[in-house]
C-alpha cells in the first residue's frame, strides 16, 4: 500500500472535520478482516448514506478467547491492506490508544472527541444476541443508533432477543428514506465469509 493511503487512518486527521458528518463504525476482532466485512460495509454505507465507515480493530474481545487471536498489529494491518481501495473506510486502533477494550468507552470516546459527527453503530445479527452479555450495554443503546445487519441464520432470533428489548424504537426494513431509530434491522443482507471458517480452513495464520 502506497504511504499516502495509510493517511485516513490516523487519528488526528479523524477528529478534525470542520462540517457535520454521518459514521458508521464497525468493530469487531478482524481475525481476520474479510469480504464479508467489505460488503456489509458497503451495504450499510448505501442504506445509511454514511460519509464513512470506521473499522474498530479490538485489541481483545472481551467475550472471545485470545487462544487463537492473532496479533493485533497483524490483524490491522491486514484489514488496511483489505480495504485500501475503498477510500470512505478508515481502519482504526482506537481501543488500543484508550486502553480499553470495551465498545461502551469507545463509542463514549468518539461522540466527545468528534461532536461535529453522527455515528450509528453497525453490527451482525449473531452479535445481537449476544448484546446482553456486553459491558454497559444498556446505556450503550442509548448511546448512538445501532444498525443490525443479517447474519447467517440469527437474524429471526435476534428479532426476539434479549439484546432487541434494549431499544425503545426499532424498525425492520431496508428503506432508505426515513431517519434511523434506536435500532434498525436490515433483512436483504447476507454474506457466507466467516472468520472463524477462514482459520479453520487454514487461511490465517
Amino acid at each position: 500500500m502506497a504511504k499516502h493511503g495509510l493517511h485516513r487512518h490516523q487519528l488526528p486527521a479523524v477528529f478534525s472535520f470542520p462540517y457535520q458528518r454521518k459514521v458508521g463504525l464497525l468493530g469487531g476482532s478482524f481475525n481476520p478482516a474479510h469480504d464479508g466485512h467489505i460488503a456489509l460495509s458497503l451495504h450499510a454505507k448505501r442504506i445509511g448514506k454514511f460519509d464513512e465507515i470506521w473499522w474498530l480493530v479490538s485489541p481483545q474481545n472481551p467475550l472471545k478467547s485470545s487462544q487463537d487471536m492473532a496479533d493485533f498489529d497483524k490483524r490491522l494491518q491486514f484489514a488496511r491492506a483489505l480495504c485500501a481501495r475503498h477510500r470512505w473506510l478508515r481502519v482504526l486502533a482506537l481501543e488500543q490508544l484508550s486502553s480499553t477494550n470495551y465498545s461502551y468507552d469507545t463509542c463514549r470516546f468518539v461522540t466527545r472527541r468528534a461532536p461535529r459527527v453522527s455515528f450509528t453503530w453497525l453490527m451482525g445479527s449473531d452479535n445481537l444476541l449476544q448484546f446482553p452479555q456486553w459491558y454497559r450495554a444498556k446505556d450503550m443503546a442509548n448511546l448512538m443508533p445501532f444498525m443490525v445487519l443479517r447474519r447467517n441464520d440469527s437474524f429471526y432470533a435476534s428479532l426476539f432477543s434479549k439484546g432487541r428489548q434494549y431499544f425503545r424504537k426499532y424498525r425492520q426494513d431496508d428503506s432508505r428514506k426515513s431517519p434511523l431509530p434506536n435500532l434498525r434491522l436490515i433483512y436483504h443482507f447476507h454474506h457466507k465469509a466467516s472468520a472463524t471458517a477462514l482459520r479453520k480452513a487454514g487461511h490465517w495464520t
